[in-house]
């Protein structure tokens, strides 16, 4: 039987939703550079008008790169809830973890975005730049639902490679770290800490995984029959 849904172009899709970021998270505004939490609101202000240029590039680079994210994810789903024949929890659960933390991860990009615009105009550069940190980190939970998903999805059915399930059990142990920035006031843990840009690299690793087994030809339907005839 012919498939009309095209695996390996939302393959592609994921290897430059995994490249866009990378060069946005990585190169362009690299966060381990950023004011630490303690900094007053003068220090981001500043920082954030020297770079401003650079650092609104790089934020836009992330929000292209997690609207991809977005659209390979709902491929994954599709492309694995036909391969096993329907619905269930674990699909369900990780549509709605994807969308959930997409859309705080764009919300965040949107806060960050709008405080290089104003500035030097902005009347509390603290307040906009905590709560966008604030958004990146609480994203976490949702991303760990939609990857714990994944994970539960690929061990059971066995249709996508095992490395793809550790590397979103890896990402699920990173991601639970994040919320911690709210209890850390300084250090790797606080909101402008390393573990902002630490905890997501398992997460672009997993898509970069996917998209390549998509790419290969996964998944392997032909291990769906003989699951429903047992």
């Amino acid at each position: 039987m012919k498939d009309a849904l095209p695996t390996r172009l939302i393959g592609a899709v994921g290897v430059v939703g995994f490249l866009v970021p990378a060069l946005g998270t990585y190169l362009a505004a690299p966060t381990w550079f950023f004011p630490s939490t303690e900094s007053g609101a003068s220090a981001f202000a500043a920082h954030l008008g020297e770079h401003g240029q650079v650092l609104r590039l790089g934020v836009l680079l992330d929000a292209v790169g997690v609207t991809l994210w977005g659209v390979f994810a709902v491929g994954v789903w599709v492309t694995l809830r036909r391969a096993t024949g329907g619905e269930s929890f674990w699909s369900a659960c990780f549509l709605i973890g994807v969308t959930w933390f997409v859309s705080l991860l764009t919300a965040g990009f949107t806060s960050f975005l709008v405080l290089t615009y104003r500035v030097p105009d902005a009347h509390d550069a603290r307040l906009a730049y905590d709560l966008a940190f604030g958004l990146l980190a609480i994203s976490g939970l949702p991303t760990a639902v939609a990857l714990t998903a994944y994970a539960a999805m690929t061990l059971r059915s066995g249709l996508m490679p095992r490395s793809t399930a550790v590397l979103a059990i890896v990402a699920v142990a990173a991601h639970m770290t994040l919320p911690l920035s709210f209890f850390a006031t300084s250090g790797f843990f606080s909101m402008e800490g390393q573990i902002i840009s630490a905890a997501p690299t398992p997460l672009f690793l997993w898509v970069l995984a996917t998209a390549i087994a998509l790419l290969r030809g996964y998944p392997q339907v032909a291990a769906v029959p003989q699951q429903s005839e047992a």
